[in-house]
């Protein structure tokens, strides 16, 4: 079955002559429960249309998704169902009703290819090149209902593999690791281990490389997807990972391998007050000017590095991503996109391809929640 783009309107038209200036009722359901009974007039000559993106999408809850807990997959993507009856003037139903059903998920179209986007891929990602950390594992998203299998090969050699079952639900996250982890210090910990410094686990790291690939080969309906795979190892910088829900409505990730500027803004009220006591004196250490309502946000720079020209597709479905999380020494905070301009960079005008990208982290540093 397709997959609807609930980010992008989605309509349905159907046409009943003998339901002239009567009325079309629509019913959605999702997940197999009942959510909308729309009735419109049908026009002259018995056609109706509805537009249901947005209905659609109010039962789709994107959260961050992690191989190692596994949630979030289901709400990536929902089933849905729509049944079209026509009633003629009178009320009377007139035909059978008219059906469709299929999956939904949080993706868009572009303008140029047309109305009613919809995909039937089965690697859900836009880019051919994957850039990868030094011992960091390779997560490939994929509609599961149109892939296979996923091979992860070193030197034309399967290293890891994959197969992967039909189900109700299309987004499944397939990496070459053991556990949800991107360093050998996340996969201890979350093991349940303890991680400690020292130069021995340093000179393991340095001379033994984990998760070792460099092309990953993707099964899908739709043909052999192959990836290439390039590492890169950063000794002066700290890396961070931005993941993303990306244009197919996948989460993403995405390394950003130099130099990281963190800033914080404050905002604050301020109030003067009396001080004065009842025979006249006041306390010199007591403040006659005061702050409130004093609140904090942090802002970060991110830096890709030396990239090449895939970046380009990437870097714009970041900044159109309606959610993105980043990472930072194993903690994964929400944060927003505040860059607002995005300039297309190539070998030939530019040389060498790189980009950086604007931040805010999602909450104030004062915990306010309430």
């Amino acid at each position: 079955m397709a997959n609807v783009f609930v980010r992008s309107p989605y309509y349905i038209n159907a046409q009943q002559g003998l339901a002239q200036n009567g009325t079309a009722t629509i019913t959605i359901t999702i997940q197999n429960t009942l959510r909308y009974t729309i009735t419109k007039n049908a026009t002259a000559n018995g056609k109706v249309l509805f537009e249901i993106s947005e209905l659609l999408r109010d039962y789709l809850d994107p959260i961050l998704y992690s191989e190692n807990g596994g949630y979030g997959v289901f709400t990536h993507s929902a089933t849905y169902n729509t049944s079209i009856q026509f009633k003629n003037s009178s009320g009377v139903n007139q035909g059978s009703a008219i059906t469709q059903s299929g999956f939904i998920i949080d993706a868009y179209g572009y303008y140029m290819e047309g109305k009613n986007p919809t995909t039937t891929r089965g690697l859900m990602i836009s880019n051919e090149t994957i850039y990868r950390l030094h011992n960091a594992d390779v997560v490939i998203p994929v509609d599961i209902n149109n892939t296979s299998r996923v091979n992860w090969l070193k030197n034309g050699e399967v290293v890891f593999s994959r197969n992967v079952p039909d189900n109700s639900w299309v987004f499944s996250y397939y990496a070459n690791r053991l556990y949800g982890a991107d360093s050998f210090k996340e996969r201890i910990q979350i093991a349940g281990g303890t991680y400690e410094d020292n130069q021995c686990i340093y000179k393991f790291l340095d001379t033994n490389e984990l998760f070792d690939v460099d092309e990953v080969r993707v099964e899908t309906t739709d043909g052999l997807k192959i990836l290439k795979v390039i590492t890169l190892d950063e000794c002066r910088y700290k890396p961070v990972k931005l993941t993303f829900f990306n244009r197919w409505g996948a989460q993403q990730d995405l390394w950003f391998f130099r130099k990281s500027i963190e800033s914080l803004t404050a905002s604050k009220e301020e109030f003067k007050r009396s001080m004065i006591s009842i025979t006249g004196d006041y306390d010199t250490l007591v403040h006659p000017r005061s702050n409130f309502n004093v609140q904090s946000k942090r802002k970060i720079t991110i830096n890709t590095g030396y990239v090449d020209e895939s970046y380009n597709e990437l870097m714009q479905e970041v900044m159109q991503s309606s959610k993105v999380w980043l990472e930072q020494d194993t903690i994964v905070r929400p944060v927003i996109v505040t860059s607002n301009s995005l300039t297309f960079k190539t070998g030939v005008n530019d040389k060498l391809v790189d980009y950086s990208l604007d931040l805010d982290f999602a909450y104030d540093e004062i915990q306010n929640i309430r």
